[in-house]
């Protein structure tokens, strides 16, 4: 497993930049002192935890301040598929760093949490520089901490909102681009959007209760009969359009979805 994985202790008047640091996501534990969010002035003291990400203030320790800082990127989570079902979470870490309800907000902890969270930290801190053996070791810790983490969200009745921007930027990827087959695979996509194909196909299915496939059939069913009801189009036409092979492959393809011919279809609309 390749770590793109950071621990990072702070203290006196540091920042936590992640655009600076590289990184894309920060979990962050106030071991002593307060941070100060370096645009709104909000404070937050000792042993709260925060979640991060590049949208997030800029946050400053003041003096005497201890930090312990967890720095991820987004490659770390990428099969959060995976992570979901051998971890029992009920949402991915991307969703909680990139949760509404988080932002510029810190979690209290009790003092049962608090130890859990310092000793995880301490033991990722320790075992941080270790090979790639260790790694998987830190990644199970890592997780545990996530799991602690939707404990203390359900007890304090603070909701996780999945992320729909990236259902939305999803959504402009394929309007931009169902002229182009190729760049609507799936491993196509899953790189765009920089996550797994087995998660995307997971989140799509959750998002719009169909797949992937049927969401891109039915869009292209649309298009197909919009074009032939115009009269502006021939067959050839849509046939380049929408990228099928030739208008065998667009017939075949119009009657298995509808279970009559295109020609059948244009002749139904302009006899109406």
């Amino acid at each position: 497993m390749n770590l793109s994985f950071a621990s990072q202790k702070i203290r006196h008047k540091q920042k936590i930049e992640l655009a600076k640091a590289g990184f894309d996501f920060a979990l962050v534990y106030i071991s002593e002192g307060t941070l100060v969010s370096k645009g709104n002035n909000l404070k937050f003291p000792k042993e709260n935890l925060l979640f991060i990400n590049r949208e997030s203030e800029i946050l400053e320790t003041k003096k005497d301040a201890f930090v312990s800082v967890l720095y991820f990127s987004s490659s770390y989570f990428k099969d959060l598929h995976y992570i979901q079902q051998n971890f029992r979470l009920s949402h991915n870490p991307v969703d909680i760093f990139n949760s509404k309800t988080l932002l510029n907000k810190s979690l209290s902890l009790k003092k049962e949490n608090k130890k859990i969270i310092e000793r995880v930290i301490s033991l990722i801190q320790q075992y941080e520089h270790e090979d790639a053996v260790v790694s998987s070791f830190i990644f199970h810790q890592t997780m545990s901490l996530f799991a602690l983490v939707e404990n203390i969200l359900k007890d304090l009745e603070l909701p996780v909102d999945e992320s729909y921007d990236m259902a939305q930027e999803m959504e402009q990827y394929i309007q931009q681009n169902i002229y182009f087959p190729d760049k609507l695979q799936i491993k196509s996509i899953a790189d765009q959007f920089q996550i797994s194909a087995n998660y995307f196909g997971a989140f799509f299915k959750k998002r719009y209760s169909k797949s992937y496939k049927i969401y891109i059939d039915d869009i292209r069913i649309e298009l197909i009969e919009e074009r032939l009801a115009s009269n502006r189009y021939s067959m050839r036409q849509i046939v380049e359009e929408l990228g099928f092979n030739d208008e065998s492959h667009l017939t075949n393809f119009y009657k298995k979805k509808r279970n009559i011919t295109p020609s059948s279809y244009k002749k139904s609309k302009n006899s109406a």
